[in-house]
């Protein structure tokens, strides 16, 4: 009797351990960000990282990256 009490009480904390390390990231909130982005605009307006280079390049979740496009001043 005590070794079935004891492998309760083991099953208790394990579990309860395991929902103390599993709960953070239950409650994250999901990325609610388009998936799909077809422009650099589109890209920086769901806001997804944009690197700092010239000219400068949006990554989406998918890994797609897009450029800003950017139009030189004609010298007439």
């Amino acid at each position: 009797m005590r070794k079935i009490i004891a492998l309760l009480f083991f099953l208790v904390v394990a579990s309860a351990v395991i929902f103390w390390f599993m709960y953070p990231s239950l409650k994250k909130p999901k990325d609610e960000r388009p998936a799909r982005t077809s422009s650099f605009e589109g890209c920086a307006k769901a806001g997804y990282q944009i690197l700092e280079s010239y000219p400068r390049q949006c990554r989406d979740r998918s890994g797609n990256l897009f450029f800003e496009t950017i139009n030189e001043p004609t010298l007439k």
